[in-house]
């Protein structure tokens, strides 16, 4: 059902962002943080998929004084399907997700240069590798995703500050065949929680 709406909502976002980019402040945005209580139907042969996992990514927000906004996020989470032991059945993984979302924020005439809070939520790209040992259940994935979460941005100066952010990621679809590496079409949701800084252009 979502999959028919997202080509509507992609249009509906690529129309709205002129309107929201004109004259508006940028946030970059590098992050760290942790992914976790990861689930999927993928072969995942070291059942690492719910441990804890470091996280790197980037997120560039377009967004005023106002309430909305919009974002494009990058996160890469190496390691994703391994355990950190000897007897690791995966040698090589990786998950990489990149979001397009639009952001609804409390207004700056609230908050000032305190901690402004907000919820972001969109589609986008999962992308999962996975080397094994033996080279049996090895694949790469292109899932179609959606992301939901939200947080708090604040400021020490004008224009440096801080982002503590948490969201969830889902796959929707797996555009792919996937019988050899999944039980049925492949699937995977994890959370992550993550502290970036903030540079305000």
């Amino acid at each position: 059902m979502l999959l028919r709406h997202l080509p509507f909502l992609a249009a509906l976002l690529l129309a709205l962002i002129p309107r929201l980019v004109s004259a508006q402040p940028v946030l970059i945005q590098p992050f760290a943080g942790l992914s976790f209580g990861g689930q999927t139907n993928i072969i995942d042969l070291d059942k690492a998929t719910k441990l804890s996992k470091i996280t790197w990514g980037g997120t560039v927000t377009v967004i005023g004084r106002g309430v909305f906004g919009v974002e494009g996020d990058f996160s890469y989470v190496p390691g994703f399907f391994e355990r950190d032991t000897e007897a690791e059945l995966v040698t090589d993984s990786q998950v990489v997700t990149l979001m397009g979302n639009v952001v609804i924020a409390t207004p700056l005439s609230w908050t000032g240069l305190s901690l402004r809070p907000y919820f972001s939520g969109g589609a986008g790209l999962i992308r999962t590798h996975i080397q094994d040992l033996a080279d049996i259940f090895s694949s790469e994935r292109n899932l179609v995703g959606i992301d939901l979460g939200g947080g708090l941005i604040g400021f020490f100066t004008e224009r440096v500050g801080v982002r503590w952010d948490v969201r969830y990621f889902k796959s929707v679809s797996d555009p792919g065949d996937a019988e050899d590496v999944a039980y049925g079409s492949a699937s995977l949701s994890f959370w992550r929680a993550n502290m970036a800084l903030v540079l305000k252009y």
